[in-house]
């Protein structure tokens, strides 16, 4: 997923999850592009439609297709004075993921991610289903490095003789308390 360097490593946070990550929390959205990244503008113009590219690809392949239910088979079903007709689905008009990823772009403007993607869950259905499955990922490597630096807290020179397994399980307990 990631991809290497001239050294054959792994270059940190190469990975596209991450950039799809930062477009999809409305704190961020797209404006660390136009704001931090300091580059030429036809540079932040390319990052900024690759990041719309990626997005839309992952909505469009998540995108589950509507049944095409057959009208006249519908038709003289049931009994009654109205069996002739039959309920049609109302299909929200510009629901496409590309104008579902332009709307998201006008209204994500700082807000909490939870709560954005809660009560706009109806409103933007591709990119929710998108967004629960990259905004998973976490953003950065402060969860790991707090766990290392609760491991050189617990393993200090006076416990020097503690066996890996009692530091696995010391630091996994630390960690993972409520």
């Amino acid at each position: 997923m990631a991809t290497l360097t001239q050294d054959g490593t792994t270059a940190p946070f190469s990975d596209p999850v991450y950039l799809k990550a930062a477009a999809l929390d409305p704190a961020f959205s797209l404006m660390w592009i136009d704001h931090h990244v300091l580059v030429s503008l036809e540079v932040k113009a390319e990052v900024l439609q690759h990041v719309k590219e990626l997005i839309l690809r992952e909505a469009v392949e998540t995108e589950q297709p509507t049944p095409c239910v057959d009208e006249q088979e519908n038709l003289g079903q049931g009994e009654g004075l109205f069996a002739a007709y039959h309920k049609r689905k109302k299909k929200d008009v510009g629901t496409t993921p590309a104008l579902q990823l332009s709307h998201y772009l006008h209204i994500a403007d700082g807000q909490n991610v939870l709560l954005f993607w809660a009560m706009n869950m109806k409103v933007l259905p591709s990119l929710f289903k998108v967004a629960i499955t990259v905004l998973a990922v976490p953003a950065s490597s402060a969860p790991v490095e707090r766990v290392f630096s609760h491991g050189g807290i617990i393993l200090r020179p006076h416990r020097a003789q503690m066996s890996d397994r009692l530091l696995t399980n010391l630091v996994f307990c630390k960690c993972n308390a409520l």
